[in-house]
């Protein structure tokens, strides 16, 4: 019962300030940010919470984007943002009519992993193991790099040149 109440006093602040946005993706930017079409005509970039999926450029980076468009390319999108980034995208849950989450199922497929400097659901995490483990996705690499790692040597080499 203390865990019942104390998860509803944590999360009840989150679902106030939450914003509920509804529409269809018009164009996938990589596999974790897309830009949703609300109410036909406004268009809002929006990158998935708790996941970071590899960059344009960087291996398995263009297999996340297809993944995610083959999930939510012409599906009726729910978006529930909590925030916005420092590039003014809106932070949020991803889902469809048939998928609940669609952050997760990009983990579990193996194109994304969880971004732990922002989340640390335990769901997450063990189908982020449990790809890792089957070799799924972007773990067919012996050693792949995390995006937040190639966007910083990115930036560096910018710097140097």
């Amino acid at each position: 019962m203390r865990r019942i109440i104390f998860t509803i006093l944590i999360l009840f602040p989150l679902l106030l300030s939450a914003q509920i946005l509804k529409g269809k993706a018009v164009k996938i930017a990589d596999g974790d940010t897309f830009t949703l079409l609300v109410n036909g005509h406004d268009q809002v970039k929006i990158r998935i919470d708790g996941i970071d999926a590899p960059e344009k450029g960087q291996a398995f980076g263009n297999r996340a984007k297809e993944h995610l468009s083959g999930m939510i390319w012409g599906q009726e999108l729910t978006v529930t943002v909590t925030k916005k980034d420092k590039w003014k995208r809106s932070i949020g849950k991803v889902s469809t009519p048939e998928i609940p989450d669609v952050g997760f199922e990009m983990i579990k497929a193996g194109f994304a992993w969880q971004y732990r400097d922002y989340n640390n659901e335990k769901a997450y995490e063990d189908a982020e193991s449990l790809a890792r483990q089957n070799r799924k996705g972007l773990w067919l690499d012996n050693n792949p790099k995390r995006p937040q790692d190639f966007r910083k040597e990115k930036r560096n080499q910018n710097k140097s040149q």
